[in-house]
C-alpha cells in the first residue's frame, strides 16, 4: 500500500514538472516571438527612415535642377520681351514711313538676327524611372508635374529651332542684301522701308509671343513642383 501511494505521489510530481515545463517553454515561445516582431518592426521603421532620407535627396536634387532651369528660362524670357519691343518698334517706324529714324531701324533689322535660345536638356523624368528612384517619391503627383515640365521644354526647343531656321534661312540672307554689314548703313533705303521688312518683323513678334507664352508656362511648372517638394521635405 505504501508503494503504492508513494509511486502515486512521484506521478503527480512528474506531471507538475511537465505542466510546469510547458508552461516556461510557452512563455518562451511568446518572448521569442515578441522579440521577432519587434526587430521586424526595428528594421521595418529603419528601411522607412532609410528611404524618406532617399526620398528627401532625390526632391533636393530635382529642386536644385529646376531651379537651375527657372533662372536659364528667366534669362530667355528677359530677352526674348526685350527683342520684342525693338521689332514692334521697328514695324512701327516702317508703318509710319519715318525716314528720320533711319539709323534706328537699320540697328533694329540688324538685331533680327538675335533670338532666345535656351536650349533646356531635362531628362529627370526618364532618369527617375530608369534608376529605379521614382519608386521611393511617394507623391505621383509630382512625377506628372514633372513629366508635363518637360513636355513644356520640348516645344520650348522646337519653337527656338523654328526660330532659328526662320533666320537662317529668310531673315539673314535678306539682311544681307539691305544692309552693309561692316558699317550698318542701308544698300537700299526702300528695301530698309519696305513690306519685307516689316513682314520679317511681325513673324518674329508672332513667334517670340509663343516662345513668352512657354517660358511663363515652364517657370509655372516649376514653381509647382518646387512648392510640392517643399512640402514633401517638412513632412
Amino acid at each position: 500500500m505504501i508503494k503504492l501511494f508513494r509511486k502515486h505521489k512521484q506521478n503527480s510530481l512528474t506531471k507538475g514538472k511537465v505542466v510546469n515545463y510547458f508552461k516556461y517553454a510557452i512563455g518562451e515561445i511568446i518572448l521569442v516571438v515578441i522579440g521577432i516582431l519587434i526587430a521586424l518592426y526595428i528594421n521595418n521603421w529603419n528601411s522607412k527612415r532609410i528611404e524618406k532620407r532617399t526620398a528627401i535627396s532625390i526632391y533636393k536634387n530635382i529642386k536644385r535642377q529646376t531651379k537651375m532651369d527657372k533662372n536659364a528660362i528667366s534669362l530667355g524670357l528677359k530677352h526674348n520681351q526685350f527683342l520684342s519691343e525693338k521689332f514692334e518698334y521697328g514695324a512701327q517706324i516702317i508703318e509710319e514711313n519715318d525716314r528720320a529714324k533711319t539709323d534706328t531701324l537699320l540697328e533694329i533689322e540688324l538685331i533680327l538676327v538675335e533670338h532666345s535660345d535656351i536650349d533646356i536638356n531635362s531628362n529627370i523624368y526618364q532618369n527617375l524611372i530608369n534608376s529605379g528612384e521614382s519608386k521611393l517619391l511617394k507623391n505621383r503627383i509630382i512625377m506628372e508635374e514633372i513629366q508635363k515640365l518637360e513636355g513644356t521644354y520640348i516645344s520650348i526647343n522646337r519653337m527656338e529651332k523654328i526660330h532659328y531656321e526662320t533666320i537662317q534661312n529668310n531673315i539673314a540672307p535678306y539682311l544681307l542684301k539691305a544692309i552693309k554689314i561692316h558699317d550698318k548703313s542701308a544698300r537700299n533705303i526702300n528695301i530698309v522701308f519696305g513690306i519685307d521688312f516689316q513682314n520679317y518683323f511681325y513673324s518674329t513678334l508672332l513667334i517670340s509671343s509663343q516662345k513668352d507664352l512657354l517660358y511663363n508656362q515652364a517657370i509655372k511648372q516649376i514653381e509647382i513642383i518646387t512648392g510640392l517638394i517643399d512640402k514633401e521635405i517638412k513632412q
